[in-house]
This record gives C-alpha cells, sequence and structure tokens, in this order.
C-alpha cells in the first residue's frame, strides 16, 4: 500500500517541522421522519426542524463530551436543522447495524466510521457522495483539506465521505516503569523494543507470576487487530496489497516476519500478554499497570491525562525495515435519504470540517486535524508547542499508510482477523494463516 505522501509533506510543510471507540444501541426513529409543520402560537404555520440521526462510536467519555457541546453548537446555530448523536457501540460492530439497518430502510443520516468502508457502502449504492455537494456549493473550499484524506475517502476517483479527524497509531509507555527498569533510551527498532519489553515484564511480589508484562498485543477477529498488525506488516518492508489493489500481498516473507514477531513477544519471549477479545483498543490495563507499553492512538488522551496516577509517554512505533503507521481517523457518511435531509447533512459535514470545530475538537480530543486552516492557525500551534505527546502523532505521520478504501476490504479484514487469531493462539503456523487468508482475499477481490 502506498503511503499517503501528499497529505504528509504538506502537513510538516505546514507545522515548520524538520525532524512533525461500548455504549447502548438506540433505535433509529427518527431516520425516517421528514420536516412537518406545526401551528405556531399565532395560529400561523411554522417549520418544524429537519431531525438527522447521527450514529458514532466514540466511547471516551471526555471524547463523548465534547462532540455533545460540538452539537450544540451546531444545532443553535442552525435553528432549521437539528443533530441527534446515537451510539453503535464498539466501531468493530458498526457495519452489521448499518447493513441492518439499512435493509429494514431505517438507516441513519450520518455515520462516523473508518474511511476504509467508503468503498463498500459506494458500491452499494447507499451514500450521498460528496463530491456532488461540493460541485453544487460554490463557497465550499475541498483544497483546504488534506489531499491524502481526500484520497482515502473516494472510490473510482470521487470523493464519497468527509474527513472528520485523523490519527495514527504509537506506542504508549509508562515512564515510572521505564525509570524503574533503568530504560533511559526510547526504543526505535524491533530488538530494542524486544530488550526493553524484557526489561519491564516483572514478578514485583515475587509468587512466580508476572504482575507487569512489558507490552499487549491485541487479540480477536475484528478490525482493530487487523488495523494494528498492519503497522508491523508495513515496518517489515511489506505490503497489504499489490499495486493495483487486484492481488493479496500481506502473506509475503515480512508479513510472516510481523506477525511470527508477535506469536514470539508471548509464547518465546514471554514479554506480552493478550488485551482483552476484540478491545485492544481499551487501556484499562495499562493505566493499572499490568502492563508497560501499549499500541493506541491520540483520542485516549484526554483519558489518560485525567488519570493522575499514570505517568505516560509516546513514542513511534518501532521500525524492523523502515518507520511506519497506520493512517487513521474516522469520516463522516451521509447516506441517502431525501433532498431536504440530505442538504441538511452536508450542512453538518461544512461545519465538522470548518477550522473552528477542527481546531477545538483537536484540542480536546487529541485527534490530529484534517484541513490546513486548522493546523495553521495560532491556537493549534500553541497547542502543539505545549502537548509534545501530540506532537510525537503529528511528526509521524510522516511515515503513515493507509488500508484500501475498496468495497472487498471489510471480507478480507475479517478474513485475515480470524486467521491472526489463530496463528496467535497456535492453531496455526504464521505463514499457514497468513497463505489462507490470502486465498481467501483473493475470492473477495475477483467479485
Amino acid at each position: 500500500m502506498k503511503k499517503v505522501a501528499g497529505f504528509l509533506i504538506v502537513l510538516l510543510l505546514l507545522l515548520g517541522l524538520v525532524a512533525g471507540c461500548g455504549s447502548n444501541e438506540t433505535k433509529n426513529e427518527a431516520s425516517s421522519k421528514e420536516a412537518t409543520t406545526t401551528e405556531s402560537a399565532s395560529g400561523g404555520q411554522k417549520d418544524e426542524p429537519v431531525e438527522l440521526v447521527f450514529w458514532h462510536g466514540i466511547e471516551s467519555q471526555e471524547n463523548n463530551q465534547a462532540l455533545t457541546e460540538a452539537i450544540e453548537k451546531f444545532n443553535e446555530s442552525h435553528p432549521d436543522i437539528k443533530v441527534k448523536a446515537q451510539s453503535y457501540g464498539a466501531q468493530d460492530q458498526a457495519i452489521g447495524k448499518i447493513q441492518t439497518a439499512l435493509a429494514g430502510k431505517n438507516a441513519p443520516d450520518l455515520v462516523w466510521l473508518a474511511p476504509a468502508y467508503t468503498g463498500q457502502f459506494a458500491k452499494a449504492g447507499v451514500l450521498a457522495a460528496a463530491e456532488d455537494f461540493i460541485n453544487n456549493d460554490p463557497g465550499f473550499n475541498p483544497d483546504d483539506i488534506y489531499k491524502g484524506l481526500w484520497d482515502v475517502s473516494s472510490y473510482n476517483g470521487k470523493k464519497y465521505t468527509i474527513p472528520f479527524e485523523a490519527n495514527n497509531l504509537a506506542i504508549f509507555y509508562n515512564k515510572k516503569a521505564f525509570a524503574e527498569a533503568g530504560i533511559t533510551e526510547i526504543p526505535e527498532t524491533w530488538n530494542q523494543f524486544l530488550e526493553a519489553a524484557k526489561k519491564l515484564t516483572v514478578d514485583k511480589d515475587g509468587d512466580g507470576k508476572i504482575d507487569q508484562y512489558g507490552f499487549q498485543i491485541p487479540i480477536g477477529t475484528n478490525e482493530w487487530t487487523v488495523w494494528t498488525w498492519q503497522t508491523y506488516l508495513w515496518q517489515a518492508g511489506g505490503e497489504f496489497l499489490t499495486e493495483n489493489n487486484s492481488t493479496p500481498a500481506f502473506n509475503s516473507k515480512a508479513g510472516v516476519d510481523a506477525l511470527q514477531f508477535w506469536v514470539d513477544l508471548v509464547y518465546k519471549e514471554k514479554v506480552a500478554n493478550f488485551s482483552e477479545t476484540d478491545a485492544g483498543y481499551k487501556t484499562d490495563d495499562f493505566e493499572s499497570g499490568k502492563i508497560a507499553m501499549q499500541i493506541i492512538g491520540p483520542w485516549t488522551l484526554p483519558q489518560l491525562k485525567a488519570n493522575k496516577n499514570v505517568d505516560f509517554g509516546v513514542f513511534f512505533m518501532p521500525k524492523k525495515e523502515r518507520f511506519a503507521t497506520n493512517i487513521g481517523g474516522e469520516n463522516l457518511f451521509i447516506f441517502k435519504s431525501t433532498p431536504e435531509r440530505e442538504k441538511a447533512a452536508w450542512e453538518f459535514a461544512k461545519f465538522i470540517m470548518s477550522a473552528d470545530f477542527q481546531v477545538d475538537w483537536s484540542i480536546k480530543t487529541g485527534y490530529l486535524p484534517v484541513s490546513k486552516s486548522a493546523v495553521e492557525s495560532g491556537k493549534y500551534q500553541e497547542f502543539l508547542k505545549k502537548n509534545e505527546v501530540v506532537k510525537v502523532f503529528v511528526d509521524q505521520m510522516e511515515y503513515g499508510f493507509a488500508r484500501p478504501s475498496i468495497p472487498a476490504y471489510n471480507a478480507i479484514s475479517v478474513a485475515l482477523g480470524k486467521e491472526i487469531e489463530k496463528a496467535l493462539y497456535q492453531e496455526k503456523s504464521a505463514k499457514e494463516s497468513l497463505d489462507a487468508a490470502a486465498k481467501a482475499a483473493e475470492k473477495e477481490l475477483k467479485k
């Protein structure tokens, strides 16, 4: 998979840097409503606001509060529109819920979702394409959004979904644990990372059981595990698919090395444990001191900063052949409904892409801005100066890769997730697992 080079280079230039997701599912009752009229106090007719249902999978309490405040601000400034937020729970489980809602003709108007699913829904013909709105809105400047983010939001060369926020993956570490282990230099390579993990794996009370592991491997069959493992594939010099996205490439020697590295950390070196199944993004074990290092993203920063019992830092994903991280973030998907509701949804999308929203959202949540105007703003530049942890993620964008936004991606990820889990439970070798996943991926790519 190619690096999202355009976005990364521009981002670095702008910053002047030389060296820079359970909630309850709610029934979607409002999505089928049209704007209606009601008698006003004076006896005349008064238009009611267009109600839009917005599904999301934001699990952090702090980030949920930031979203609630932003939506309230939008609703106040747009009295003819009312956005109602509803959680679909964990993002890894969202696709099935969305498909069920679409089949029942009860789909939400807006969904917060990874851009990798753009191709799947665009091909199905259920999206109101962003490019159609842009072409009919001369006041909107799409060039303010980084080109790389538009690239992963497109299908067959057409922009379909709207960048909401950007992020990537890095290693969070416990500073106290590093100091106690005598680690004074940040690991930059897989070998250095392994040596650090050995020092950080400790039986603190002498009962023969490990109280603190050096690292945690995400396990489960869902997208989080696949998304995280992809970084190791790229670090080992591999690619996810071939150049034209026609053939799987992850079962290469680099892929085997990447998966075997995870297996060895658990079984051979015994310096890593497994996360809760399908919940490798949760930070409970890191915050409680059960693990000293964890792969996670900047959206966890508000939660971790609120915990005064953990002193943490962040460093680049270590390299084997090259530095690599996975560019993530979520997009806003506008599902087809009526012209009136779609137009209202576009107004909300423009609000999301505005510099004011992007700066405030990024500062409050730890996500990275999607627009040049937000990054260039004095407020965000001052924020970066005072927040070195966020700057690590900004700097690391230079080494970012991204998942292919093709219709087959979800099916490929499902197949790969199942096989990665088999390898991690030692039911198959790394090579056998990846070959089986590649065989399934070939079938999906030919559909």
